[in-house]
This record gives structure tokens, C-alpha cells and sequence, in this order.
């Protein structure tokens, strides 16, 4: 039974989101702090799981998976709640948790600073990214399922993250590891750089195959069959939302949220294909994306870690994708641990080098210059 809880642990940890809001002060930290720490730790004292797991009731780990909007919602509404100030009451959620609360809800939001809001930022970004964007991501590769997409799209959607959906299935499955591909990052690229390249190249791309998929069906760009449109309505829902809920500062809060969110998704794509490299009509193989089998980088993230079987065949659900321990590089932290250190460029080099030449060269009869620092 372990093996089906332990995928509920991500939506735990969201709706912890929610209190903590109303709690106010450096309470709005802890929905960034508390899952970081889980991840970091869990991956140093859990080690690796490199078994598939055998699955008999896989209805049990869909059900976290469709949790995710719910809860996310309830998150953002409650992120929303708090952007206000005075006696401003969004929905009248603040006079129904009076009742019921031991303390005053509007005195909490009083009480809170720029720095506690930024905690409010990171923990909402941070979640929405770990719980949303990668559930989406894991649901819109079911394109056999309505069901699935719309639910996909409308988590993408919290980070104004429209072209996701059609870029990243059809464009970034197709092109990894080639240079048409703008989320495999290069060799010697700096995350910073990646980020804004990836964001607008991959931006533009789904454009180009939303409206070459529209004219080949017949159906006119301006309509609502375009689903980067319907992609761009359904984020300017949450920016009402929020601009409703707390004006400006709402809207700084929602904009703050999305930025956090999105660049995680960014730095992700980053470290998965970084300086892995393909030709043109050569098949995708597990040895094009960076692997990991860190138990609580896997647990969190629904196996997104496994990324090398998610490439070969991304239809498979997460629970079957296999772990590939010999057949494609690895990278040796978990997955936040490898996040923080993008962030550090020269670090980077040094983390990941020294691993790409001994993906490249398993014999070692090359030797690393400079103790593993790669040459610009």
C-alpha cells in the first residue's frame, strides 16, 4: 500500500499551502521551505529506487494526479484572499474562517511585510510547479483524453504557460536533442540565458504548430478551435481573479507566482538535456536525456526523473516508465538539489562536466582538464 500513499505526499504538502496563507507572517514560507527540505533530505537519505514497481490498482495513483486542480485552485484563492488589505474580504472568506478560526484572519494579512509575501511567492511558485506544472505535464501527454487535456491546460494555465502543452508533446518530443529543439540546452549554455531563449523560442514554435495543425484541418487561426487563445483566456481568468481579489498587488503576487513557476520549468528542461546532443532523424533513445532514480525526486515528482524512458515512450503512464541505471547518463544529485546548483553557473560546470565526459568516455582514456572543468 506504501507504494500507492506515497504519491499523495506532493498534494499533502500543497494544501498545507492554504493555512499557512491565513496564518500569515513568516508562516508564508514554509510551503517552500518545509517541501525543500523533504525533497533535499529525502533524496540523501532514501537514496536511489532502481526497480519498476508492479502496479495492480493504478486507479489509486491517477486519483493524486486529478487532485491537483482542486487543490491548486483552492491554493491560488487563497493566495488571492491575501493579496487584499483592510477590511477587503474577497468571496467572504475571511469573515467564514473567522468563525471558525481561533485567531483573526484580517489581523494575520495586517501583520504581514514585503519579505513575508515573497515567502507567499516562492511557496505558491514552488508548488505550482512541482504539484501543477508537472502534473500537467504528465496529463497532457494523454491526448487520447479530453478529460485529461483540459484538466492539463487549465493547470498550465496558473503559470500563463499556454504554448506548453502543444510545444513540449509535438515540437520538444520530436527535435530533443537537435538544434531545432529551444529546450535542450547547449553545451556550455548558461541556465539564465537558456530560460529566456527556451521561453520564447518554445513560445514561437507552438504557434507555428497550432496554426500549421488549424490550417490542415481547415478551421480559421481567430477561432476558439486555437488552443494558444483558449490557452491565453484561461490564464486571463486567474489575472481577473486576482486583480479583483487585491488590485495591483494582487496581480504583482499572481505575476510573481507565474514568473517562480514557469522558470522552475525552465531550469527542469535545462538540466534534463543538458549538452546531450542528437541528429536529425535519428530515433530518440534514453541516452538523450539525463536520468535520476532519487526515491523522493521520483515520489514527488511522479517519476518525471525517469526521464530517459519518458522520451523513448512518452505515452507511458509515469508508474511503468523503467529506470534505466546503465543505459543513460545520470545525474548524480536529486532534482532539487540539481536545481539549486543551475542556478550557480560556474558550479554547474563543475557538477555537470566531469559527469558528461564520463557519460562520453566510460573507459577514461580521457582524461578532465583543469580537475573537471570543461573548457569554454
Amino acid at each position: 500500500m506504501l507504494n500507492y500513499i506515497k504519491y499523495y505526499l506532493v498534494a499533502l504538502l500543497s494544501l498545507w499551502l492554504i493555512p499557512s496563507f491565513f496564518l500569515g507572517g513568516y508562516w508564508l514560507w514554509s510551503g517552500f521551505i518545509i517541501p525543500s527540505l523533504v525533497a533535499v533530505l529525502g533524496d540523501a537519505l532514501l537514496g536511489d529506487e532502481p526497480s519498476e514497481e508492479e502496479v495492480r490498482y493504478p486507479k489509486l495513483l491517477e486519483l493524486p494526479l486529478y487532485w491537483a486542480l482542486p487543490i491548486l485552485s483552492l491554493v491560488l484563492l487563497s493566495l488571492a484572499w491575501i493579496s487584499g488589505s483592510g477590511t477587503t474580504d474577497f468571496l467572504g472568506m475571511g469573515a467564514a474562517l473567522n468563525l471558525v478560526l481561533p485567531f483573526d484572519v484580517f489581523e494575520a494579512r495586517a501583520n504581514n511585510t514585503f519579505f513575508t509575501y515573497l515567502g507567499a511567492v516562492f511557496s505558491a511558485g514552488f508548488m505550482l510547479a512541482t504539484y501543477g506544472t508537472n502534473v500537467a505535464h504528465e496529463l497532457t501527454h494523454r491526448t487520447h483524453s479530453p478529460w485529461a487535456m483540459i484538466q492539463g491546460r487549465w493547470l498550465f494555465s496558473m503559470s500563463c504557460n499556454a504554448d506548453f502543452a502543444i510545444e513540449h508533446v509535438y515540437g520538444h518530443h520530436v527535435n530533443v536533442g537537435t538544434q531545432k529543439d529551444p529546450a535542450t540546452a547547449r553545451r556550455g549554455e548558461n541556465v539564465y540565458a537558456f530560460i529566456l531563449r527556451s521561453t520564447l523560442m518554445g513560445h514561437v514554435s507552438a504557434w507555428h504548430l497550432e496554426l500549421k495543425r488549424l490550417k490542415n484541418r481547415g478551421y480559421s487561426p481567430w477561432s476558439w478551435r486555437n488552443q494558444m487563445l483558449t490557452g491565453y483566456a484561461m490564464s486571463l481568468c486567474w489575472i481577473a481573479l486576482f486583480a479583483w481579489a487585491g488590485g495591483v498587488p494582487g496581480l504583482v503576487l499572481f505575476f510573481g507566482v507565474a514568473i517562480i513557476a514557469k522558470s522552475l520549468l525552465e531550469i527542469v528542461n535545462f538540466m534534463e538535456h543538458y549538452g546531450l546532443s542528437r541528429e536529425e532523424g535519428e530515433p530518440v533513445m534514453p541516452h538523450h536525456s539525463w536520468n535520476s532514480n532519487k526515491r523522493m525526486s521520483g515520489i514527488l515528482l511522479f517519476s518525471l526523473t525517469r526521464h530517459s524512458a519518458h522520451h523513448e515512450n512518452g505515452s507511458v503512464p509515469f508508474w511503468e516508465l523503467s529506470a534505466y541505471e546503465h543505459q543513460a547518463p545520470t545525474l548524480p544529485l536529486g532534482y532539487l538539489s540539481t536545481v539549486f546548483v543551475c542556478l550557480v553557473p560556474f558550479l554547474w560546470r563543475r557538477h555537470i562536466e566531469a559527469e558528461l565526459r564520463a557519460w562520453e568516455h566510460p573507459d577514461g582514456n580521457e582524461l578532465l582538464e583543469n580537475g573537471g572543468i570543461a573548457d569554454a
